[in-house]
Formats: structure tokens, sequence, C-alpha cells
């Protein structure tokens, strides 16, 4: 009997010391917060605090504890290509591009928490923890932002270097409010004349011109889109197949753009070597014909420079003449000089000498035919002479 009065009471100190540490757990008046946390303490009383100290600290008899990260990632992503750090993952939402055209969109957001009390115990007021936030509001308008970024843009334009754009977009809007746009089908003139329809999408404005947004739980409480990726872009076929056409398209207006600037190199080439013959050419037949004017000139010249000389020649021989003319006339009406009239003298006798050397002189002179005398008549004629001679002494 005593033996059983023993167990019994040892029965009953276990069950007294259960009792007060199961009382202990349920009214703990301590809690410990880890560092990169926060915790939210509701009291029996239904005070709100928040502790953002990492560490042990007195959170009161019965309260309630909710634990938050001071922030979470959240990815949209293909399962082989999702982070294994990640808080919440799921697979790539669908967007649309201003002109219809759908991709899946890959991103990934680092979610930084409110750091005032009050914003806080608001945020916990309203989704009372984490995993209701990320799976109702963080990864919607994750979502959200990332398709209404991809409409302000076409799939040709972000495939053709608009990626950095596309994310600059995305990472404006979650952090200050989901841009309101203006969408209006809108046609544009080609170069070869056609028209084309496209789509135009621009922000609407505020009455001071400021950009209008809308705004959500995320500006409300004050939670921060840290950093946030549009990570990839995968289109729909239709969407590559488009864009092939279109890139060789441009590629073919690529080249025929290159053949006819080349053509017209070609073109300009060929005129400037024309024109330049065509110059050359001209230079040279104008370089001859000024240097047959010069000779021409020059001949010209010449010849008058010539008919001057003979003229002045002429009228110098003239001049000499009539000189001469004047004095030989000068010359009779003064007499000649005894100089002159000697000269004229001994030239007068030694041809008339010469002459009579010439004549055989007969002593004797006979009329008749006969042979051994000289006739009357030359007879006559050396008497002219001899008497010429004499009259020469």
């Amino acid at each position: 009997m005593e033996k059983i009065k023993s167990i019994l009471s040892k029965f009953k100190i276990v069950a007294i010391v259960l009792v007060i540490l199961l009382i202990t757990a349920m009214f703990n008046p301590f809690s410990i917060n880890d560092a990169g946390e926060r915790q939210v303490i509701q009291t029996l009383g239904g005070d709100l605090k928040v502790r953002f100290a990492p560490g042990l600290y007195f959170s009161g008899f019965g309260s309630k504890v909710t634990t938050y990260p001071n922030n979470v990632t959240i990815q949209a992503s293909s399962e082989a290509k999702a982070s294994p750090d990640a808080d919440y993952s799921v697979k790539p939402y669908r967007g649309t591009f201003s002109e219809g055209d759908n991709a899946l969109l890959s991103h990934t957001v680092k979610w930084d928490l409110p750091t005032t009390i009050n914003l806080m115990l608001d945020l916990h007021t309203t989704y009372t923890n984490i995993n209701n936030l990320m799976t109702t509001t963080l990864l919607t308008y994750q979502n959200q932002t990332a398709s209404y970024s991809a409409q302000r843009m076409s799939s040709e334009a972000h495939y053709s270097g608009g990626k950095s754009q596309l994310n600059a977009y995305f990472q404006d809007q979650l952090r200050n409010g989901q841009v309101l746009l203006i969408t209006e089908t809108k046609t544009r003139k080609l170069e070869d004349g056609s028209t084309k329809a496209y789509i135009d999408v621009r922000e609407k404005l505020n009455e001071d011109g400021s950009i209008k947004r809308s705004q959500s739980d995320i500006q409300k409480y004050g939670i921060v889109a840290s950093v946030a990726t549009i990570d990839e872009v995968t289109y729909d076929n239709r969407i590559y197949e488009k864009l092939k056409a279109k890139i060789d398209a441009a590629s073919d207006e690529a080249t025929a753009k290159q053949q006819l600037i080349t053509a017209q190199q070609e073109a300009l080439t060929e005129k400037a070597k024309g024109e330049k013959l065509i110059a050359t050419t001209k230079a040279r037949e104008e370089a001859s014909e000024l240097q047959a004017v010069i000779q021409a000139r020059k001949a010209k010249l010449v010849a008058q420079e010539n008919l001057e000389a003979a003229k002045l020649n002429a009228a110098a021989d003239l001049v000499k003449k009539e000189a001469e003319a004047k004095g030989d006339k000068l010359k009779v009406a003064a007499g000649l000089t005894p100089l002159e009239k000697a000269n004229i003298e001994k030239e007068t006798r030694i041809g008339v000498a010469r002459e009579l050397s010439k004549v055989n002189v007969p002593q004797i002179v006979i009329g008749g035919s006969g042979k051994d005398g000289a006739s009357p008549m030359d007879a006559l004629g050396i008497k002219m002479l001899m008497d010429i001679s004499k009259n020469l002494k």
C-alpha cells in the first residue's frame, strides 16, 4: 500500500511538472528573433508590437508572435532555370506586347518589407503572414507589371535591342506604380510610298505633365522591389516566324540599299571620270587654241615688224637713191672734181688703147678691092680713134 502511495505521489509530481511546462510553453513571455527577420507580437490584450532587432526579448505572457523575413525573393521561371534560393517560385507568366504578340516572361524580384513600425503593423493586419502576402499580392503585382511593361513596346522593338528598355520599364513600375497607357492605331508612310498600320502606345499624363500611375498595396505599405530583372522572354512560334520574315526583309532591304549605294557611288565615280576627261580634253583644246592664237598673234606681230622694216628699208633706199641722184645732179652742175675727172680720163684712155691695139693700122690707103691696104671706111674709123686718143692727151 505504501508502495502504491509512493508511486501515485511521484506521478502527481510528474504531472504537475508537465502541466507547469505546458503552461510555460503556452504563456512563455520570452521570444527570440533571428537576424534577417522581424516579428509582430500580439499580446493577450490584443496589442500589436514589432521587433526588428535580433536576439532574445520579453514578448509577454501568452503573446502570439508572427515572424516575417526582412525580404523575400519571388521568381517566375521554368523549372530548369528556377533558383533554389528563391522564397517562392512559379512558372513564367504570359505577357502581351503592344501589337498583340504573346510571350512567356520570366522574371525575378527581391521584395524588401517596410522598415517602419506603423507600416509593418498595417501590413500584418491586412495579410497576417508572409505566405498570404506573397501569393495574393507580390506575385500578382509582379506578373502584371511584367506584362504592362511589355505592352509599352513591340516584340520587334524588344528583339531589336529593347531588352534593357523592357527591364527599365519593369523596375520603374514595380517601385513607383504601374503606368496608365493610351493605345491608338496609327499609320506611317514607308520609303516605297506605301503605308503601314502600327500600334502607338504612350503614357497618360497628369495636368502637371507627370506620368499618371495606379497605386497598389506595394506603394501603400512601403514594400520596395530592391532587385528586379526580366530574366528571359520566350516568344510564341508565330512571333519567331514573323520576326524571321522581318529580319529577312530587313536584310534584303539593307542589301538592296547597299547595292543602290554602291551603284550610285559607281555612277558618281564614272561621272567624275567623265567630267575629268571632259575637263582634261577641254583644257588641252583650250591650251592648244591659246597656243595657236599666241603663235598667230606672234606671226602677225613678226609680219608687221617685217613690213615696217621693209618699209623702212625701202624708204632708206629711196632716200639713199634720191641722195645719190641729187649728188650726181650736183656734181654735174658743179663739175667734176679733178680726181674724178682724172679717173674718168684714165679709164677712157685705157679703153681706147685697148681698142686700138686690136686694129692693124695700114700705112697706105688704097681705093678699090685690093687686099694689101685698108678701105676708105676703115681708114675713117681709125682716124676717129686716133683723134679721140689725141684729145685725151
